[in-house]
């Protein structure tokens, strides 16, 4: 297929198809944010760009740009080639300015806040996550594969509340597993239900119980062994409407290294932490 070619095939898809409603992008990156946690703990930062690029790949109904297969112009009579439209639906020619959503002061280009109070929110909540590890068990500090901190935290812009997410490795006996905390502030959309909460962690679904603590409803998920590095984790959501996870696994986000024996946390200790005042 020539330039001309290609042309032709852009303005019939155009002529021939209603135009897509426009993508919300904040939305889009909140979306990104999540999967990307369910992926890889260590690697979440920056990695929600991937769901605009990936809404550009293909038209619908038509082949794929530069996927081996040919341009399929979609089948019907032939429509007359018209100009290519140069605006948007409210008129205003696209920019890098008007269609990059607008982030708080504190997060330098994105999402993920670099400085401020909610930085050091994220900061104050791994500090108190190492301080809280099991007796027995140490936190290594420094970089493992890929130079990637052991210890980890992020605050994130998601809607209209504000996410963090901390976690450490937990050593012992040559033997490395890990801790995280995931905490949502108030005004979050996640589940109210106790257990469609637990099970919407991460995406990871497993089985959820209900343990009978003297009325507070916490939801506790023993998940398919190992997946995302987490095997068993905590879900409450406090009077304020703070969500808070609280996960343990027996090795880490497929960092290598010899699984722990045993996971370091009790469920009754993780259910202490979690519905306690520690990770608001």
């Amino acid at each position: 297929m020539d330039e001309n070619e290609l042309r032709t095939a852009l303005r019939a898809t155009i002529t021939q198809h209603a135009e897509p409603p426009p993508m919300e992008s904040r939305t889009a990156l909140v979306t990104a944010r999540r999967a990307a946690r369910r992926r890889t703990v260590l690697a979440c930062a920056g990695t929600a760009v991937v769901v605009l690029g990936v809404t550009l790949a293909a038209l619908p109904g038509q082949g794929y740009l530069g996927g081996g297969t040919g341009w399929a112009p979609a089948a019907g009579p032939s429509a007359p080639a018209e100009a290519l439209p140069t605006a948007f639906p409210s008129g205003a020619v696209p920019t890098e300015e008007n269609t990059k959503p607008s982030w708080p002061a504190e997060a330098s280009g994105d999402a993920t806040a670099d400085s401020g109070v909610h930085y050091q929110h994220g900061v104050a909540l791994l500090e108190k996550l190492i301080e809280v590890a099991p007796a027995g068990y140490t936190v290594p500090n420094g970089t493992g594969p890929e130079d990637i901190p052991w210890r980890y935290h992020q605050a994130t812009v998601e809607g209209d509340h504000w996410a963090y997410l901390v976690s450490v490795p937990l050593v012992k006996d040559g033997r490395t597993g890990q801790v995280l905390v995931e905490v949502h502030e108030p005004g979050n959309d996640l589940p109210a239900d106790v257990c469609e909460l637990a099970t919407s962690f991460w995406g990871i679904g497993g089985a959820c119980e209900k343990p009978d603590i003297g009325g507070t409803e916490v939801g506790v998920v023993t998940g398919p062994s190992g997946r995302d590095g987490v095997d068993q984790w905590v879900a409450y959501r406090h009077p304020d409407g703070t969500v808070v996870f609280l996960a343990q696994g027996l090795s880490t986000s497929g960092e290598g290294g010899t699984p722990l024996k045993s996971l370091p946390f009790t469920v009754d200790r993780l259910v202490e932490l979690a519905t306690g005042g520690l990770f608001k």
